[in-house]
């Protein structure tokens, strides 16, 4: 058997193509499943193996470390297999480390000395504050994080202070502060000889377009380039991946525009699409047969994506047995949602045939998760989420039940301490442990250290006034809990501490998922509410959440557990059973209001194949026929996703009372509505026997037309109780049902 036929014994014919196409470039389309790793691997043995380069002349670039990794461990594996020896390293990397690798040697070019040191984020954030005061810019008026994401975005996108001065670019533009804080905050890491994240691509970008004869000698030394994960690439690795191929072209990439889903991070998918723009003699090699996932599901997957526009012509097939179809589960509500999955998976572990790390939930925001966590802890099912930490101890979460804590006992001194500054106030490190240590020498709590001091005039004038207004709003606050019920006092808590403007002024997509996390949080709330009846105290709450949040969890990361994450996290993973859960419009696919288009659709519609084709075994996707939002019950009709789903591959199942409904889902779908062994609730028969007729006295009639401030203008589709208890259901132009208190819900009759 000879080297070639050694290493492409298990490869099937596409594949066996992509690993012997080694000249010129060659553009590898690599469908879910499709073994793109273990081709990517074999093409590198080949080159090795058949003398066409030495280890460390084939450039290999990927994503992620661990994918490096795995990609090395394995082409040393078949190389030692089939006996050639490897003594040099293997340029194997993520784009950030090759970089690293290239500045070490020749950032003297770009004049900072050796060794330079790399900033991480909240580094960054520093400088940027430290530039914002020295040009007199307010931070409240202009959070810095505006600032560090423009800086970042220019920097993907290859762009200096001086080309946007310039306006030698249409690729962004900066408005004048934001330029001033860039050109500041340049000079100032030049001046501390440091590089930020971003750095390391742009700077090794500059040194190969200001050194061309460096250029060419890495142009000369990296003989073949491949990439892994094309489709992910940004604006500036696209630039250095065409430097360094320019002179010999023999560029392979390896993606899937199907699986393109973080353009909100800078991904651009016209990178893979305009390969053979860039490229007109490439070679084409589609791998288009799927070995992670049972029949249906490939199928399922591969009927959805066919809906994109921006996509290149390939159908994933499968040898794979049919499998089981995708289960689709309509509930009543959130809680109904994550009690069906919980218990689903505990009926399916106590059949003995599986193991909790067997299954996977996903979902599109973090914030649904807290749901599923007090159901899977109420059934003592161990969990771990990926890309995120437990609900209750998320930064913004324990944020603001500090303030719970504190408007409750003004001598907690670890919510006092944690909440001081936060939102900033200008109260540094210093006066903070002053306070600190004056209550340890007069044996107080912090807080009646720091009126004391306040009385006593010790800090200057402005850090008195500060202290003075965090203590009168605490002083308020305490006042203000034992007036209001607790889903009141929550609201009355984010507006006085100015918590939520805090976070819009930031405007990042990491403040919006924050926000998304404290609306979770108060549907917790009024949830406790609906349970406790005339026992949900605020004290009580705090007590339930600290026994929720206690130590006695344990750790499952080492042991077996069911995971969950979001479906961003999930690309790259698979599992015998996954559950996507929330298959709702304006949820998922999300609304993020008027700037929607059909290439945010898309992306949409990208993420749910990728969720859908982690799924080896078996496939569930919920919906729900209400979830609250903010404090407001809202009736979204089922995921367009859903109903692209070919009816033959999937079978329907409800436990929801079979109210009134805009969609035809359930119809389409021939569904009854049926009551699993799994999920037996006795409460559905009370819920049925809710009315949602129009009471004609309330001077609101089925199908008048109404305009709400906020969403529009919509039709009444129902309405419960009556006097100040009157709510309203109306039917907006998108197609989605919200519920109002009509008491304050200012709906304007028209």
């Amino acid at each position: 058997m000879d080297l070639l036929e050694s290493i492409t014994k298990n490869l099937n014919p596409a594949q066996k193509k992509a690993v012997q196409t080694l000249d010129g470039p060659v553009l590898i389309l690599a469908g879910a499943g499709s073994g793109k790793t273990r081709v990517l691997t074999c093409r590198m043995a080949n080159l090795i193996a058949h003398g066409a380069a030495a280890p460390d002349e084939v450039l290999c670039v990927t994503f992620t470390n661990k994918a490096a990794k795995e990609m090395e461990h394995r082409s040393f594996k078949i190389l030692h297999e089939i006996g050639v020896p490897v003594t040099r390293d293997l340029w194997i990397n993520t784009f950030h480390s090759f970089c690293v690798r290239i500045l070490r040697k020749h950032i003297d070019l770009l004049h900072y000395k050796k060794p330079f040191t790399i900033y991480d984020s909240g580094d960054q954030l520093s400088q940027i504050k430290r530039v914002m005061n020295s040009l007199n810019i307010n931070d409240k008026m202009f959070p810095a994080k505006n600032f560090q994401s423009r800086i970042s975005n220019a920097k993907m996108l290859g762009l200096s202070p001086e080309i946007l001065r310039s306006g030698g670019t249409q690729l962004a533009k900066l408005d004048p502060k934001s330029l001033d804080v860039f050109e500041r905050y340049e000079e100032e890491m030049k001046r501390a000889n440091a590089l930020d994240f971003d750095d390391l691509l742009l700077k090794t970008h500059e040194l190969f377009r200001m050194y061309p004869d460096l250029l060419e000698q890495y142009q000369s030394k990296f003989k073949y380039i491949m990439v892994d994960e094309y489709q992910d690439t940004n604006h500036i690795q696209y630039l250095l991946v065409q430097q360094l191929a320019k002179a010999h072209c023999n560029l392979c990439v390896v993606g899937d525009e199907d699986q393109s889903i973080y353009s909100w991070r800078g991904a651009d998918i016209s990178n893979i699409l305009d390969f053979e723009k860039d490229f007109p003699d490439a070679v084409i090699v589609k791998l288009e047969e799927n070995y992670r996932s049972s029949g249906n599901i490939v199928k399922a997957a591969t009927k959805l994506i066919s809906n994109n526009t921006q996509r290149k012509e390939k159908t994933l097939f499968t040898s794979n047995p049919e499998g089981d179809l995708i289960q689709i589960r309509e509930e009543r509500n959130e809680y109904d949602e994550a009690r069906f999955v919980a218990k689903t998976i505990q009926s399916m572990i106590s059949s003995g045939h599986n193991e909790l790390n067997d299954y996977a939930i996903f979902y599109r925001t973090n914030a649904q998760s807290r749901v599923l966590e007090e159901q899977l802890r109420t059934l003592a099912l161990p969990y771990r989420l990926i890309g995120g930490i437990r609900f209750y101890e998320r930064a913004e979460i324990k944020d603001v039940l500090a303030y719970l804590r504190l408007s409750v006992n003004f001598s907690d001194d670890i919510a006092f301490k944690r909440v001081v500054n936060v939102p900033a106030r200008g109260l540094g490190k210093t006066t903070v442990e002053q306070l600190e240590s004056t209550a340890s020498e007069r044996k107080v709590s912090i807080f009646t250290a720091t009126k004391a001091l306040i009385e006593e005039k010790y800090f200057n004038a402005g850090t008195t006034s500060k202290l003075r207004r965090f203590v009168d709003l605490v002083e308020d606050l305490h006042n203000q809990q034992q007036v209001f019920k607790l889903s009141e006092f929550y609201s009355i808590v984010l507006e006085k501490t100015e918590y939520v403007q805090m976070l819009k002024k930031e405007d990042t997509p990491e403040a919006e998922a924050r926000m998304d996390n404290l609306e979770e949080l108060d549907n917790a709330i009024d949830q406790f509410e609906k349970e406790r009846g005339e026992d949900s105290t605020l004290s009580n709450y705090l007590e339930e959440m600290t026994l929720t949040t206690g130590l006695d969890e344990a750790d499952a990361r080492n042991t077996s557990a069911i995971t969950m994450m979001t479906m961003h996290i999930s690309k790259g993973l698979e599992y015998p059973y996954v559950f996507i859960i929330g298959c709702e419009e304006n949820l998922f696919p999300s609304n993020r209001g008027d700037e929607e288009s059909a290439e945010d659709l898309e992306e949409e519609r990208r993420l749910a194949y990728v969720g859908i084709t982690r799924a080896r075994e078996k496939l569930w996707m919920t919906h729900t026929k209400m979830r609250r939002v903010w404090g407001q019950e809202q009736m979204n009709p089922p995921s367009r996703f859903l109903r692209e789903i070919p009816k033959e591959l999937t079978h329907f199942s409800t436990a929801a009372p079979q109210m009134a409904s805009t969609s035809s889902f359930a119809n389409k779908y021939g569904a009854k509505k049926t009551y699993d062994d799994v999920d037996q609730r006795s409460d559905y028969d009370e819920y049925s026997q809710v009315t949602r007729q129009v009471g004609r006295s309330s001077g609101y009639d089925k199908g008048q037309k109404v305009r709400h401030p906020t969403f529009g203008v919509g039709s009444i589709f129902g309405t419960e109780g009556t006097g100040d208890d009157l709510k309203i259901s109306v039917l907006f132009q998108d197609n989605t049902i919200k519920k109002f208190v009509a008491k304050y819900a200012r709906l304007e009759k028209l």
